[in-house]
């Protein structure tokens, strides 16, 4: 499943994403190459995908 269609990355690219930046919304943001020319509906689900992520990864 996609995350994000204006970059298309998929779902199962996200923890990798993740574990290198963190929890840090803008550094994600910054990390997919979200930018102006996107139309933000990733945006709606990324802190929710974020804790996720960052929550398995604490439990390794």
């Amino acid at each position: 499943m996609y995350v994000c269609l204006c970059k298309g990355l998929r779902e199962a690219e996200f923890p990798a994403l993740a574990s290198c930046h963190g929890s840090c919304l803008e550094a994600m943001k910054r990390a997919m190459g979200l930018d102006d020319s996107c139309c933000g509906r990733c945006e709606e689900r990324l802190e929710d995908m974020i804790r996720s992520c960052s929550g398995c990864l604490t439990k390794k």
